[in-house]
């Protein structure tokens, strides 16, 4: 695509380069995933649409100027960089401020380039919500359990009545077991019931790196009122504000205007509030006023039914004893749960071939269930694994034979010894026949170089893989 010789003018030339604008964008944002999470490309880059594109510009419209000054303070230099890698040197990006949730008046529209630094942060605009929320994390696609049934009553109470109790809300658990999800639910819930509700959903993090650009611009008070001027503050990951002394106190200074005001807070961390090492003692006493909650890994049948959930809502069908297998195998986070049957379906798609349980073994060892079953390996089950696959019996591997077949095998089962269990060289060694760490060494060499050169090679280790850790 030449994108130096495209032609703007006119209208059926526009609808071109509307076409031209998607693609280039597309390439872009498909630059901008690989270096950031789901999350904050479904937050902060999914509701931007690409308008035109002139020349070496490309024309994007976002919800506020806001959300754009935002954008640069986070991303800058990584779009920047992407921008570049897709149009060329010369490439850029301009805003398009499109102003529709205070009024379809086009003069109220503002236009920005990439280059433009933060001009303030603005507290009295009429933008309902100020940071995009993602449209997916609702109560109607989150699956209650026995292990978020308390934090689940708690979400539901405050978003029909904010800032009258339950303030702050504080859910804490570990890493994927639907936190933000149900944060996020709460402020999509309260936007839906009233539209003129000042909304935020922020993680710990953004919000420090926020404060940070603050302080660079020296324009820390309008931060502050930024802040303190919302009507729903939901603040994910607050654990992140240990040791960081300076972005407690201004975040301390948020919290009690918000609370004084009787605006809702919602806040999530790792831990109980009294367990967070590095939080001032002030900041802690704050997070315990309202209702702490906890969410848990869920149960087996919890696990499945948010397979099942998530197939409903993609449209896909998932033979039960499918999702029964992905359950048992990834028992630690939600995100992995999500993951495998995120790889299964495209593993499905690709193959052109309706999913089964060979697939579904091939999606958990990408997803946990490697974590899970690698405890259960020893040598002698590789020893005897290897053996059988290269039809040999299992007795030659411990030999000291010469022979090439042989030699080859008794390397396979001592590299994957090494990648699979957490046993020395030396009682590896000492399984094939007495030899020291420095043959060990040696195998696991010859069998990393011939995978890197040899692609079918490297398929049947990975076949081998696949039966030591779905047996």
């Amino acid at each position: 695509m030449n994108l130096q010789n495209l032609n703007t003018d006119g209208y059926t030339d526009k609808v071109v380069a509307s076409q031209e604008a998607e693609n280039v964008w597309n390439q872009f944002t498909e630059l901008i995933k690989l270096n950031i999470s789901d999350l904050k490309y479904n937050t902060w880059f999914r509701p931007i649409k690409p308008v035109s594109l002139n020349g070496s510009t490309l024309h994007i419209s976002v919800p506020s100027k806001d959300y754009y000054e935002m954008i640069i303070a986070r991303f800058g230099e990584m779009v920047i960089k992407a921008v570049k890698s897709v149009l060329g040197e010369n490439g850029k990006l301009s805003y398009e401020i499109i102003s529709d949730m205070v009024d379809n008046n086009p003069e109220t529209n503002e236009t920005y380039n990439d280059d433009t630094e933060p001009s303030h942060y603005s507290s009295n605009d009429n933008c309902g919500t100020r940071y995009v929320l993602n449209q997916e994390y609702t109560f109607d696609n989150f699956v209650k359990g026995k292990n978020n049934e308390f934090a689940y009553a708690a979400a539901i109470s405050i978003s029909n009545r904010p800032g009258a109790q339950y303030n702050p809300l504080l859910i804490y658990g570990g890493v994927g077991l639907g936190k933000t999800h149900l944060m996020q639910a709460i402020g999509n819930y309260i936007k839906n019931c009233s539209q003129k509700s000042s909304i935020m959903y922020i993680s710990g993090p953004e919000f420090t790196t926020s404060f940070v650009q603050s302080i660079r611009y020296n324009r820390v008070h309008e931060f502050e009122k930024f802040y303190k001027s919302l009507d729903v503050l939901i603040l994910d990951d607050v654990q992140f504000f240990e040791g960081k002394v300076s972005t407690q106190d201004s975040f301390f200074q948020i919290f009690n205007s918000l609370y004084q005001l009787k605006k809702q807070i919602v806040l999530s961390c790792d831990k109980p509030p009294h367990e967070l090492v590095g939080l001032e003692e002030r900041l802690i006493t704050r997070f315990q006023w309202g209702l702490s909650v906890d969410i848990q890994p869920p149960d087996l049948e919890t696990r499945i039914a948010i397979l099942y959930k998530k197939c409903e809502t993609e449209g896909i069908t998932l033979p039960y004893e499918v999702a029964e297998y992905i359950a048992i195998n990834i028992k630690d986070n939600i995100r992995s749960l999500e993951g495998c049957l995120k790889s299964l379906i495209f593993d499905s798609e690709m193959t052109k071939e309706p999913i089964n349980l060979d697939m579904a073994k091939r999606s958990v060892l990408k997803f946990g269930g490697i974590r899970n079953k690698r405890a259960n390996i020893d040598i002698s089950t590789i020893i005897s694994v290897v053996a059988n696959f290269f039809n040999l019996d299992e007795s030659l591997l411990r030999l000291k034979s010469k022979q090439q077949e042989i030699v080859h095998a008794r390397h396979t089962a001592m590299y994957l010894c090494k990648e699979l269990t957490g046993s020395s060289l030396q009682t590896i060694g000492a399984h094939f026949g007495g030899r020291n760490h420095a043959t060990v060494i040696h195998a696991c060499k010859c069998i990393e170089e011939a995978i890197s050169s040899n692609s079918t090679f490297k398929n049947k280790i990975e076949e081998i893989k696949e039966i030591l850790l779905t047996k």
